[in-house]
């Protein structure tokens, strides 16, 4: 079944690149350019064949160049078609032995999850190649929160399925999942509408705030300040070197997205470790 799983993950992989490569901000993200049309190699624009279309295999079989005039393809495909093979893979493995359980069925979980995960990958290509998140996916992400609102299993008359486990209960609004997700959202929104608000839009966008606001939707309470709080320390492990040694201005920094995008996955797989490595820290 998982050897299944990567080879869907990677098809679905080969989708999503297709979807980052073809989207135009002034369409629909899913129009008819990006869903007609054969793929060609973007140098000599020649049709691609089946040989050439096997995700990530085909890259390997072809050593990374076109059979035709031999040009470098972009590392870009076979590693987004990995990152979504595994995704398939490791969410369904992950969820199999962890205590979250957010709907009945554990089908129901990983699908739900899947669809997450995939959607940040496109936001995060997207994003690094255009410098803007598109509002169908942060509307999408919102759509996905709403089973979760209406179907999340509670214990004991409390919100479950916190990535924090009990830590969460530290935060409050565990009553009512609606005033949980609710409020994720608002402080996903307001966060990154003060940061826009003091930097006069030069440290963030929109796109950000919005996507912050769906995430906290997806994730509730808590779990968004973890993942706000991660997605800066990400974001400055990746900046602070390109500034140190001045390859890059404070205007060119990488997008923000991405960093979002990997905080959301790291406490999906580890949130639960990482605050309780932080207040062991802290001896009560």
């Amino acid at each position: 079944m998982q050897i299944w799983l990567f080879i869907f993950g990677l098809a679905i992989g080969s989708f999503v690149n297709v979807i980052a490569v073809r989207y135009n901000p002034a369409k629909f993200i899913l129009n008819r350019e990006v869903l007609g049309g054969r793929s060609a190699c973007p140098k000599c624009g020649k049709k691609l064949n089946w040989v050439e279309l096997f995700p990530l295999f085909s890259f390997i079989f072809l050593r990374g160049r076109c059979r035709s005039c031999r040009a470098n393809i972009s590392w870009q495909y076979p590693i987004v078609e990995l990152i979504s093979g595994l995704i398939f893979v490791l969410v369904p493995a992950y969820l199999k032995i962890s205590s979250i359980s957010l709907f009945e069925s554990a089908t129901q979980n990983s699908i739900f999850f899947i669809l997450v995960f995939e959607t940040l990958l496109i936001v995060s290509l997207i994003d690094i190649r255009l410098r803007l998140i598109p509002d169908e996916t942060n509307i999408f992400l919102i759509l996905l929160s709403v089973p979760i609102i209406i179907f999340q299993k509670t214990q004991f008359g409390l919100v479950s399925g916190s990535f924090l486990g009990s830590y969460a209960a530290l935060f409050g609004f565990r009553e009512n999942i609606w005033v949980n997700h609710l409020f994720a959202f608002f402080f996903g929104a307001a966060f990154f509408g003060l940061l826009i608000l003091i930097t006069r839009g030069r440290g963030m966008g929109f796109g950000d705030l919005k996507m912050a606001a769906a995430l906290g939707a997806v994730f509730g309470w808590a779990d968004i300040l973890l993942v706000v709080a991660l997605s800066f320390i990400i974001g400055s492990l990746f900046s602070l070197p390109s500034l140190i040694f001045k390859k890059k201005g404070l205007k060119s920094l990488l997008p923000f997205g991405p960093f979002l995008a990997m905080a959301s996955i790291v406490v999906f797989f580890f949130g639960h470790e990482i605050i309780n490595f932080y207040f062991q820290l802290f001896p009560l």
